[in-house]
């Protein structure tokens, strides 16, 4: 079986790269395929340690071993606990990452468990990055990814206070 993996849509101007989310179980048993299928070279996983442990322990040892900012694919690791958030510098860090990947021309996945909620935080906050209003980017995260967004307050505040943050990273 394969698992969906969505495209999310950046506004105009657009990025060279294109933004992917799914959840696990299209990522852990293979993440190289995962990153083939879409042509994306960057994998940015939201998961906790135990959460990687108790289903794919071999995929945090790829995690560990791509990590490097000159490791090609390249993994970025934000572990996040489900239903929750990180540190909004951590956050900020790993929009920062995704942006920069993008803007590089590098196609980036992102993923958490589900690959809805906590993967809509750094979908939406890449999409006001981009320029989109986060109202819309919401709309447009979950018109691309149907049963995505933020899983209640924490998330939504979150996201809320990052907003006027993200919105200097982009430099192209």
């Amino acid at each position: 079986m394969q698992h969906r993996i969505d495209e999310v849509p950046l506004p105009s101007p657009p990025a060279r790269g294109r933004l992917f989310v799914t959840n696990f179980s299209a990522v852990g048993p293979d993440p190289q395929a995962a990153l083939d299928r879409v042509g994306a070279s960057t994998l940015a996983c939201m998961l906790t340690d135990r959460e990687v442990e108790l289903r794919y322990p071999a995929y945090g040892e790829w995690l560990n071993a791509h990590g490097s900012d000159t490791d090609s694919p390249r993994a970025l690791w934000l572990p996040t606990p489900d239903g929750g958030v990180t540190a909004d510098d951590a956050v900020l860090d790993m929009v920062g990452e995704v942006v920069g990947s993008l803007d590089s021309g590098d196609g980036v996945l992102v993923h958490c468990g589900a690959g809805m909620a906590r993967t809509s935080v750094i979908g939406i906050l890449t999409m006001v990055a981009f320029g989109a209003e986060p109202a819309q980017a919401a709309v447009d995260f979950r018109a691309a990814r149907p049963g995505g967004g933020p899983d209640g307050p924490p998330q939504e505040h979150q996201i809320e206070r990052l907003v006027p943050r993200v919105r200097g990273l982009r430099t192209a």
